[in-house]
C-alpha cells in the first residue's frame, strides 16, 4: 500500500513504470503487431554492424521471425526474447497525415470494423491491441517503439550524409 502512495506522490514514478512496461514486450506480442503490417516498409538497425539501417519490405511471418525483402532477396529475421541482434521498426505514417479522399473513403467501407484494416493497408499508425489489460493496448505502435515515422528516402539521405562524415 505504501509504494502505491508513493507512485500517487510522484507521476513520474508512474510514467517511469509504463514506459518498462512498453519495453518488455515479448517477441509473441511484437509478431501479432507486425502482422497487421504485412506489404508495409521497415527499418533494420542492426546491432552487430556500427548501427546501419537497412529498408527492406515485410512480406510474412512465423512464429519466431519476420519474412522481410531486400534488394530483392527475402531474409528470415529472427525475432526472440533471448537475443536481439538488430532493431526492426515499421516505416509509418501518422494519422495526421490522413487526407479528406482516404477519410471518405473509409468512411464510405461497408463496415464500420473495416476502418482499421483499411488504415493499416495504407501504412498508417493506429493504436494496438494486444490482450485484455495489456500495458501497451491503445498506444500507437511508433509510441512502442516498433515504428519510425521517416519514410525510406529520409533514412537513406540521412544514412547518405552520415557515410560522407564519415568518410569525407
Amino acid at each position: 500500500m505504501f509504494a502505491i502512495i508513493l507512485d500517487f506522490l510522484n507521476p513520474f514514478a508512474i510514467f517511469a513504470n509504463n514506459i518498462s512496461k512498453l519495453n518488455k514486450m515479448k517477441a509473441a506480442e511484437k509478431l501479432i503487431i507486425f502482422s497487421r503490417y504485412i506489404g508495409q516498409d521497415v527499418v533494420i538497425t542492426g546491432r552487430l554492424n556500427y548501427d546501419e539501417e537497412t529498408i527492406g519490405t515485410l512480406i510474412g511471418i512465423k512464429e519466431n521471425a519476420l519474412l522481410i525483402s531486400i534488394d530483392d532477396i527475402n531474409r528470415w529475421v529472427p525475432l526472440t526474447d533471448d537475443i536481439k541482434l538488430c532493431d526492426i521498426k515499421l516505416l509509418l505514417k501518422p494519422l495526421k497525415r490522413l487526407t479528406a479522399d482516404i477519410i471518405n473513403t473509409a468512411n464510405s467501407l461497408p463496415v464500420q470494423a473495416f476502418i482499421t484494416p483499411y488504415y493499416q493497408s495504407l501504412g498508417f499508425d493506429m493504436p494496438v491491441y494486444i490482450a485484455p489489460g495489456h500495458p501497451c493496448n491503445c498506444n500507437y505502435i511508433q509510441e512502442i517503439g516498433l515504428a519510425d515515422y521517416r519514410t525510406a528516402d529520409e533514412i537513406m539521405q540521412q544514412y547518405s550524409r552520415q557515410m560522407i562524415v564519415v568518410h569525407g
